[in-house]
């Protein structure tokens, strides 16, 4: 009698059975219980273009290789008519026995003179499987079959159908934090096969724990003694294994916590089998080392944080205390590390302080993990990758993985990625960005601001400017060519059929528009979701631009990228021209925004001109008004008349400093720096009193002079990224 069970899916893989290839996907169920899903059916492939439309399907399907994995064949066959880059090609989907005969017979092929092209080969199995059957993660779905016994921690259903069961996404995940605190000391460096961990600190919803292994006197209930390092590793496995989290959370534990403790249990031989299937904590190797769980997630969430929110925070450092200050507004517990051997080597009682410092820290690492939670989810529903994934990619990635996730519904067929001798000759192509209009270095007043909603997205989609949409035959004598004055080639995109990519774009777009509004309209607890729904909207949006220009992608195409900005700069000088015409003095204008002195001319004029742009815009293209500001003030650049681009400091109406380009927003300069600076800009935009400003800037150089200001604001939180002597610019911190 086949069941029906509900649940959320989190992570997933595959390995083969009895020579066939079974995907398992974990997940939690409705009930709160973990659940592994076998699925038996789905089956490897890839397409083949053939030369001419001919079928060549029976001579695919001998091929047979023996290799020492054992055989790599074709199972099957099926013709299709699919979309390429635009065009319609007809296309051979070549079924085979495994995930690991795909690239086998893909190179026993590749050279046939018969082959057009060979597509859709690299892509992983899972992820294969998750697009074709919509499977996204962290979305309930329903999986219909029987509970079978095997091996496994979570209870093993056998699948026979598996489909999303409605748009509830997962609310609650059990999230299981930790930290650990290792030997090193003063004089010596960080080194894994030497220094022990004596201390580990687990945190979580109902949970508090420190493992340590020397024993003191404390009235800390959290806190457990064990007999040695070999005992606090088994505690880490135990813990795991009792909690069953759904993920599993450290701050830079790609990069230190979880390879310490995989070095320290090799050396005691014991074996992290913490995976939901038995199997072991295994790194996975790539640009940076990643580990991963089977069955559970890990999530580094310093990682996430500086991939994803990093170009957000004001935080001039990305270490634990920064974050956690600013996103949360707590900071880690006052210690110094470097007491921390002493305390250790003479068993006194200032470990009691230590213990709170680690668990203070998987308490932090577990906040900032929950309260990214709501923006994670987004990314992870609209791209449909799981969250391990998605915590190691880039926005480029994540762009061509949603365009990967949408292609079938298109009845397209991915390009390939670029060889490496293609992705040297894509290096060498440049094109122009925005368009700077140079401000009159100067102090000036009631200034109004308009901005191009998002500029580049809205005119991929406006135009209809996409790899498939360039230079089509159908509109050769009829469709508008790309402004550009930088390249004498003609470019236009079609005007009869939608793109791909411009389709896609223009759905983020106007779901992003829709989701603003219901904000504007609703109060409840759903607007954390909705917020980084938007976000990652706009955040996804935003790379599609540098995703057509990026030599790596799939889809690239850099007559496109140049086209983007080409159009880019002609609405802006439109719009510059316009204002000009009217009687606005136009004071400074940056890729997608314009600031215009009023001079005479009232707030409602500034908002009538902002209507007449709009009217002659394209598709959803929109001048949107940004701000107005009583005061700004524009510097002129280093030995130049002219003023500073991208370098401007206004005062709004309420009193708040909007700051672009002075030291005071960069990470490579000190704190005494950043402060002295915005009070300086806070003097002169409010009170306009230059003597005053003068007067403090002396007084800070004084304190600087006789040792007053402490050290923590001259220390500048840098990365040196090259030898001192590599520098050409010699930025304060190279100083």
């Amino acid at each position: 009698m086949a069941e029906t069970v509900k649940f959320f899916p989190l992570d997933a893989s595959y390995r083969v059975v009895d020579g066939k290839a079974v995907i398992t996907l974990y997940g939690r169920q409705t009930d709160g219980r973990q659940i592994c899903i076998l699925e038996h059916r789905f089956e490897p492939y890839f397409y083949v273009i053939p030369q001419g439309g001919i079928n060549i399907s029976d001579k695919l399907e001998k091929i047979k290789v023996e290799n020492e994995n054992g055989q790599a064949f074709v199972t099957r066959t099926e013709t299709l008519m699919k979309r390429f880059l635009g065009r319609e090609s007809f296309s051979i989907k070549v079924y085979t026995n495994l995930p690991s005969s795909v690239p086998v017979i893909r190179d026993v092929i590749k050279e046939w003179d018969i082959i057009s092209s060979i597509h859709e080969f690299d892509i992983p199995f899972v992820r294969r499987y998750m697009i074709d059957h919509n499977i996204v993660p962290l979305i309930l779905h329903s999986a219909v079959g029987e509970f079978i016994a095997q091996k496994s921690k979570a209870a093993v259903f056998r699948a026979d159908k598996i489909e999303q069961a409605g748009m509830d996404t997962l609310q609650n995940p059990r999230i299981l934090a930790f930290d650990i605190e290792t030997y090193s000391p003063a004089d010596s460096s960080i080194d894994m096969n030497k220094n022990p961990i004596i201390m580990l600190s687990f945190y979580g919803d109902g949970l508090k724990k420190v493992f340590v292994w020397k024993k003191f006197e404390t009235e800390l209930d959290y806190v457990e003694f064990v007999e040695d390092e070999a005992q606090l590793i088994e505690k880490f496995k135990e813990t795991i294994d009792a909690v069953k989290p759904d993920i599993l959370t450290g701050y830079f534990s790609d990069g230190f916590d979880l390879p310490y403790i995989k070095t320290r249990a090799d050396k005691h031989k014991i074996k992290l089998d913490i995976g939901v299937d038995f199997s072991e904590l295994k790194a996975k190797s790539g640009r940076e080392t990643s580990f991963a769980i089977s069955g559970i997630t890990h999530l580094d969430i310093f990682k996430f944080i500086k991939r994803v929110m990093g170009a957000t925070l004001e935080t001039y450092s990305y270490d634990l205390n920064s974050v956690a200050s600013e996103l949360l507004g707590e900071k880690k517990h006052e210690v110094s590390l470097a007491e921390l051997p002493a305390a250790w080597d003479s068993n006194n009682q200032a470990l009691v302080k230590f213990c709170e410092y680690c668990l203070h820290d998987s308490f932090l690492t577990y906040s900032l993990t929950a309260k990214m939670f709501p923006t994670i989810t987004e990314i992870v529903k609209i791209v449909g990758i799981p969250i391990y994934d998605v915590n190691r990619m880039g926005f480029s990635q994540l762009v061509e993985w949603y365009i990967m996730k949408q292609a079938p519904k298109f009845n397209e067929i991915a390009p390939n990625k670029p060889d490496y001798s293609e992705v040297q000759q894509r290096r060498m192509s440049t094109y122009q960005g925005g368009f700077v209009f140079e401000p009159k270095p100067g102090l000036y007043k009631d200034i109004v601001v308009f901005d191009f909603r998002s500029l580049y997205p809205t005119i991929l989609g406006s135009h209809n400017v996409g790899p498939d949409t360039i230079n089509c035959a159908c509109c050769v004598d009829t469709a508008d060519t790309i402004p550009d004055k930088n390249h004498n080639e003609r470019r236009w995109f079609c005007a009869k059929r939608k793109g791909f990519i411009p389709a896609l774009m223009e759905e983020l777009i106007t779901r992003r528009m829709r989701i603003k509004e219901i904000i504007k309209e609703k109060h409840d607890e759903k607007l954390a979701f909705l917020d980084a729904r938007q976000n990652t909207l706009k955040l996804l949006a935003n790379s599609f631009y540098g995703y057509l220009g990026f030599f790596g992608a799939r889809w690239y195409s850099i007559e496109c990228a140049r086209s983007i900005t080409a159009l880019g700069r002609f609405y802006i000088h439109k719009v510059i021209d316009k204002a000009q015409k009217e009687g606005f003095i136009v004071l400074y204008s940056d890729t997608d925004s314009v600031f215009l002195t009023l001079d005479g001319k009232s707030k409602s004029d500034a908002e009538n001109f902002a209507q007449s742009v709009n009217s002659e815009l394209p598709g959803l293209m929109e001048l949107e008004y940004e701000g107005f500001y009583p005061a700004g003030i524009f510097v002129s650049a280093k030995m130049s008349p002219f003023g500073a681009k991208k370098k401007y400091a206004l005062m709004s109406q309420g009193g708040a400093l909007k700051i672009k380009g002075f030291e005071t927003v960069r990470r490579n300069w000190s704190l005494i720096a950043k402060y002295a600076q915005e009070t300086v800009l806070d003097i002169v935009l409010k009170e306009h009193d230059t003597k005053k400003a003068l007067d403090y800037v002396k007084r800070i150089i004084d304190d600087l002079r006789s040792k007053k200001v402490p050290m923590e604001r001259v220390v500048m939180h840098t990365l040196l990224q090259k030898n001192i002597m590599d520098y050409s610019s010699k930025g304060p911190h190279v100083a």
